[in-house]
C-alpha cells in the first residue's frame, strides 16, 4: 500500500512540474509591472513553507510583487540585513529584534511563519523509552544546534525542569543525526524534513517540542518602522500573500507538499508530504501570520533566561499584528 501510494504521489509531482514549468517558462506580460522585493533568510529552510508556496502558488504576484531571497546564514545577520537596507524584509527569531532594541536598534514585528517550537526528539535506540517527562532524560543526551539557538535553549530548560545537569552535544546544522548515528549522542533534536526522514529510515519519535511549546514565536517576520512608515501598502501586500499561503497549506496540505517537492527534488515525495502534515497537525506552520501576544512573551522570556536579553519592558510595543490581522480573514483567488 505504501508503494502503491509513493508512486501515485511522485506521478501527482511529475504532472505538477511539467504544468508548473509551463506556466513559469512563459514570457509574464505582467511581470514588469511587479514592484521587486528583497527577503533575507538564513537559507532555504523547509519549515519557512509559507515562504516558498506563496512564490509557487503565485500569491505575490497577485499581490503585485516579486521576491527575491538573500541567504545571509544567520538570524542575526538576516536583521542585520533588514536594518542595513539590503532587504526589505527577513525571516528570522523575532527575538533579535527585541535584543536589538536594547542596544538602540528599533524594528518591528508584524508577522510569523513558524508558530511553536518546530523540533522532534528521534533516536535510533530501541530501549529509549518515549519521554513523558523531563527526568526521564537523565540517562540520555541530546544533539542540538549549538548556543544560542532556541533549540539549545529549549532542550537546557527541559533538562532543568527535570532537575537534571543539562547532557547536550553541540552540532551544526546537518550535522544533528550524523552525531545520533555515530554514538556521539543518544537523541537528537531536529527539523522537518529530517525528522519524517529519519522515521521513514526507521527511527522513532520520543519527545516532542512542538507539543511542549504550542505557541511560541519562533520565526517572524522583520521590517523598520520606516518601511511601515513609508510604504505600508507594500507591507500590506506581503503580508496578505504570506497569509494565503498559510491559509493553502492548511486546507491543502498534499497539495502543498507538491509544491514544496519542486524546492526539494532528492527528497522522496512521501517524505516532504508526511513532514508538512506534521507542521499543519502541531499548527508549527499557523494558518495566518498573527502572532499573539502569548507567544511573544514565551519567546523573549526564555531570551531573558538565557542572558540574552536583559528586560521585557516595552517589548509589546515592538510586536505590530495591524497588517496580520487585516490579512488574516483573505483568501486567494
Amino acid at each position: 500500500m505504501k508503494k502503491v501510494s509513493l508512486i501515485a504521489f511522485a506521478m501527482i509531482v511529475i504532472i505538477i512540474t511539467m504544468v508548473s514549468f509551463f506556466y513559469w517558462g512563459r514570457e509574464d506580460k505582467n511581470s514588469i509591472n511587479l514592484q521587486t522585493v528583497k527577503v533575507a533568510q538564513f537559507a532555504d529552510v523547509f519549515i519557512y513553507a509559507p515562504l516558498y508556496i506563496a512564490n509557487a502558488k503565485g500569491f505575490y504576484q497577485d499581490e503585485g510583487i516579486k521576491v527575491e531571497f538573500i541567504n545571509t546564514g544567520g538570524d542575526d545577520k538576516t536583521y542585520a540585513a533588514v536594518i542595513g537596507g539590503s532587504a526589505t524584509f527577513g525571516v528570522a527569531d523575532p527575538a533579535f529584534v527585541a535584543i536589538a532594541k536594547e542596544k538602540g536598534i528599533n524594528g518591528r514585528v508584524i508577522g510569523g511563519i513558524v508558530n511553536g517550537v518546530p523540533f522532534w526528539a528521534i533516536t535510533t535506540n530501541k530501549n529509549i523509552p518515549t519521554i513523558t517527562e523531563p527526568q526521564m532524560l537523565a540517562p540520555y543526551s541530546v544533539a542540538t544546534f549549538a548556543a544560542p539557538s532556541t533549540a539549545y535553549t529549549v532542550q537546557t530548560e527541559m533538562y532543568n525542569k527535570g532537575g537534571i545537569r543539562p547532557n547536550i552535544k553541540q552540532g551544526n546544522f546537518g550535522g544533528i543525526i550524523p552525531m545520533m548515528e555515530t554514538g556521539n549522542a543518544d537523541i537528537a533534536l531536529e527539523l522537518e524534513p529530517n525528522v519524517s526522514s529519519a522515521v521513514y529510515a526507521g527511527a522513532k519519535i520520543v519527545y516532542s517540542l512542538a507539543e511542549q511549546y504550542p505557541d511560541f514565536a519562533f520565526t517572524g517576520i522583520t521590517t523598520t518602522q520606516k518601511t511601515i512608515d513609508e510604504n505600508p501598502k507594500l507591507v500590506q501586500h506581503f503580508i496578505n500573500a504570506i497569509t494565503k499561503a498559510e491559509k493553502y497549506t492548511h486546507e491543502y496540505p498534499d497539495s502543498a507538499a507538491i509544491y514544496m517537492c519542486k524546492l526539494y527534488p532528492n527528497i522522496n515525495p512521501i517524505i516532504v508530504k508526511d513532514a508538512i502534515r506534521r507542521l499543519v497537525a502541531t499548527n508549527t506552520l499557523p494558518d495566518n501570520a498573527i502572532i499573539k501576544i502569548e507567544a511573544w512573551k514565551k519567546s523573549l522570556e526564555m531570551r531573558k533566561q538565557m542572558g540574552d536579553l536583559k528586560s521585557l519592558e516595552k517589548t509589546e510595543e515592538i510586536l505590530d499584528m495591524h497588517f496580520a490581522n487585516k490579512a488574516k480573514d483573505i483568501r486567494w483567488k
